[in-house]
């Protein structure tokens, strides 16, 4: 299975809805019991149309015409983390009346570190999922260790849609530190990897009250998994 390789790296599970204007009147009640369920949530944007709380690897976004969890790290599915999205999912009903939804989706971001954006590449060309030209192109060199695939398959009717994406990038993070107490006054860090990207969802309308968080996600993993080397793998 190839997705045994890979670690989850984020999650993100989101509704959206028509417009729910309760929000204006219990905003404050919808923040104190979301960090009932996410301990050591802190607020960082208090607005009228959403209130953004932060937390330990967790954002949590309350909003008029959508909200949001979205969880980083490899422990995303494990089954507290479920229950809280489930937990979530419940306030929102109750307090923003929510009795349709327009939309439902999750989508989760699987990673493979390499020690090289070359490597990674190495490995995502080896699944032949597109034709690579084999003459310069476009005045660029095809040796260079900066080439890379960014492949979308879409697969959608009037009810649902799957968007699996597979691609290598380079994540580059800087920090500035203080030139008087640092003899590095600016550190940066790179990070090479291959990235599985499968965002699933229900479109149309769909019944808030009878909809199971929990059996979602639990089915979303199954459909990734029984499916994903069908396309991977498809090709010769």
């Amino acid at each position: 299975m190839i997705l045994d390789s890979f670690k989850t790296h984020t999650l993100i599970f989101q509704i959206q809805y028509a417009n729910a204007y309760e929000l204006w009147d219990c905003a404050g009640a919808v923040g104190r019991r979301l960090c009932k369920v996410w301990p050591g949530l802190t607020l960082r944007e208090g607005q009228p149309h959403q209130q953004i709380f932060v937390g330990d690897r967790a954002v949590i976004q309350t909003g008029v015409g959508n909200s949001t969890v979205t969880l980083s790290g490899d422990k995303v599915f494990e089954q507290r983390k479920v229950l809280q999205i489930k937990e979530s999912f419940e306030i929102w009903c109750e307090f923003l009346d929510l009795d349709v939804l327009d939309r439902v989706s999750t989508r989760v971001q699987y990673s493979k570190q390499f020690p090289s954006l070359k490597e990674a590449n190495a490995e995502l060309f080896a699944l032949n999922l597109a034709r690579w030209p084999n003459t310069k192109v476009f005045e660029q060199p095809l040796e260079s260790d900066k080439n890379g695939l960014d492949i979308a398959y879409r697969f959608e009717d009037e009810s649902s849609f799957s968007l699996l994406r597979v691609k290598t990038e380079q994540i580059k993070a800087e920090v500035e530190l203080d030139p008087e107490l640092f003899d590095e006054p600016k550190i940066t860090k790179e990070r090479d990897r291959l990235v599985i990207d499968f965002d699933r969802g229900l479109l149309g309308s769909t019944n808030a009250r009878k909809f199971l968080v929990d059996e979602w996600i639990k089915g979303y993993q199954h459909i990734l998994r029984r499916d994903i080397e069908k396309v991977l793998k498809g090709a010769p």
